[in-house]
């Protein structure tokens, strides 16, 4: 039997004499790959909670300002509440889904930085960039304002 280095030098080199090695290094990369989907499903799941709930928030917005209780489905009871309340639970559960969606697209990135790693492939450029923030971004506008 031969140690874990030779293992992984003989794995680099296309040398696949050990095949419970090969089973294993398969079985890690599916495990790795199947975490990479489950985090991609979940973020589809979470974005689709927050399109109804931006929807519910937009009904509630167009309609007329003399309506003062609308009717909220809450754990499978149909409940009438004030409008100034239904707002206030959308808006937080918007912004909770919000969290989450940005927990489960930091814990992706991770998913897939490891499985690249198991695949010994490179690094993608630019995958770890990051949006600007609304200051930077005004502070970028600014800059460029002479320019434009």
């Amino acid at each position: 039997m031969t140690n874990q280095g030779e293992q992984i030098r003989l794995a680099q080199g296309g040398v696949h004499d050990n095949h419970d090695f090969v089973l294993k290094y398969l079985e890690e990369i599916e495990a790795l790959a199947e975490n990479v989907l489950a985090e991609r499903r979940e973020i589809i799941e979470l974005n689709k909670r927050r399109d109804k709930l931006r929807e519910a928030s937009r009904a509630i917005h167009k309609q007329t300002p003399n309506i003062k209780t609308n009717w909220m489905c809450l754990n499978n009871n149909f409940l009438a509440i004030p409008t100034k309340d239904c707002k206030r639970l959308i808006d937080r559960d918007f912004d909770q889904i919000n969290l989450e969606i940005n927990q489960a697209e930091k814990k992706l990135k991770e998913n897939i930085k490891k499985l690249y790693d198991a695949e010994k492939k490179p690094e993608i450029r630019g995958f770890n960039l990051k949006s600007l923030s609304r200051e930077e971004r005004q502070e970028f506008d600014q800059l460029l304002e002479p320019y434009i």
